[in-house]
């Protein structure tokens, strides 16, 4: 097993350095990693055996440099590394992923103003502050705790991309002019984060229920649609009163589907 250096920052340590350094330990199994937080010198910079991570203000993957404080347009080391170890596409769906990147680059107020995220306060985290303050004070005995930090990243990243692909191939449709869509699973994991990354996101979405064999209803909030409405039809077993849900009590047809929830479509 081979053993191999990474540098970065002394002082404060943030999400952004130690987030990457759990990447780079979470996908390199068969190395042992020495960890030291102080500035690298210029021969370590120019040694591709040496990770150096968020400081010695290079970018350079060839050589394993991923800082970003040279430039504003550059993302953050967390970033710059999740995309030299070919993670970048499943790991940027996360919800979280660009905001924090944000707050490394140009602070916590001004990201939580352009992510529209709140007051500052409301992001603060203490169990982020736990992990980084150990990282700070006991650098070498976290890298245990970084590493299956990692790992579980990628293992959530790669599960939700997962989960959003399927549904970009789910079946798209109109039901009494509002945009709808169909996805034969049971699994409504995804559904905000691909909303979100949509277009023109469906604002009816069809899926099986968990807990029988019917379908599940859900609208999302402003929209014209209650399915209250249609409590009392002989396929519902169940519709929230608030209008936002409902499920069938068997797995009826698409057309059969389609008629019934036209039928919660307000003023159509």
């Amino acid at each position: 097993m081979t053993t191999q250096l990474i540098i970065t920052h002394p002082g404060s340590a943030h999400f952004d350095e130690v987030t990457a350094i759990g990447l780079i330990l979470a996908v390199n199994n068969n190395t042992e990693y020495r960890i030291e937080r102080r500035e690298p010198l210029h021969a370590e910079l120019d040694d591709s055996s040496v990770w150096v991570v968020d400081t010695g203000n290079r970018h350079e993957p060839e050589k394993r440099n991923f800082d970003h404080h040279q430039s504003l347009d550059c993302p953050a080391a967390f970033v710059l590394v999740a995309e030299y170890l070919g993670l970048l596409a499943a790991l940027s769906v996360m919800p979280w992923w660009h905001f924090k990147d944000s707050v490394d680059r140009i602070g916590p107020v001004r990201s939580s103003q352009k992510y529209q995220a709140g007051d500052d306060l409301v992001n603060r985290n203490p169990v982020e502050n736990w992990l980084v303050d150990r990282f700070a004070s006991e650098p070498q005995a976290s890298l245990p705790l970084l590493k299956s930090f990692g790992a579980r990243l990628i293992e959530d990243a790669r599960r939700l991309k997962k989960q959003i692909d399927f549904w970009k191939t789910s079946r798209r449709l109109v039901i009494a002019g509002v945009p709808a869509m169909i996805g034969e699973t049971r699994e409504s994991f995804g559904l905000e984060e691909f909303r979100r990354l949509d277009e023109n996101p469906p604002d009816i979405v069809i899926s099986l229920d968990r807990r029988s064999e019917g379908w599940r209803l859900y609208r999302y909030d402003g929209t014209n649609v209650d399915f209250s409405l249609i409590s009392n039809c002989p396929e519902i077993e169940f519709a929230h009163k608030s209008g936002f849900l409902a499920k069938t009590r068997e797995h009826l047809s698409i057309d059969r589907l389609i008629a019934l929830v036209s039928k919660a479509v307000i003023g159509r």
